[in-house]
């Protein structure tokens, strides 16, 4: 399972595969500009990230366009993307979670914009995020 970068190089959001210790979770990354958080994100039990891979691969058979938003968010709500489509580029909004389970500490929240090109970056993002979604082969979901 590889990485998958959904961005430029400088500002992305970037999904590692889940750590040998940790079977179902991966890390997300967001990088903007002065700003880098890292949350793990749970894939779902009935597909892993399959329904991630399904969001993106809509967005490029739409690449020309579409109403409203659509939207997707990881098993416990600590990954959220909304993409709506603006002509020439389709902004994605991404927030990231980190839940704390202390007294009186709900942990944070990040939110920030990416801006993709729907033709050939959406084309790139989208093989990368079926790469990322697909189990290794020894990798298990519950």
């Amino acid at each position: 399972m590889p990485e998958a970068r959904i961005g430029g190089q400088s500002e992305y959001l970037l999904l590692t595969p889940p750590a040998p210790g940790t079977p179902t979770q991966a890390a997300a990354t967001l990088a903007l500009s002065g700003l880098h958080a890292v949350t793990a994100i749970q894939e779902h039990w009935s597909g892993g990230f399959e329904y991630l891979a399904k969001f993106f691969a809509s967005m490029e058979k739409s690449w020309r366009g579409w109403r409203g938003t659509r939207s997707w968010k990881s098993l416990e709500g600590e990954l959220r993307l909304n993409a709506t489509h603006h002509g020439g580029v389709i902004q994605l909004k991404v927030t990231i979670r980190r839940f704390a389970f202390d007294r009186g500490n709900e942990g944070w929240t990040v939110e920030g914009d990416l801006l993709i090109e729907p033709g050939e970056e959406l084309t790139r993002i989208t093989r990368e995020v079926a790469a990322f979604a697909r189990p290794d082969p020894g990798h298990r979901v519950h």
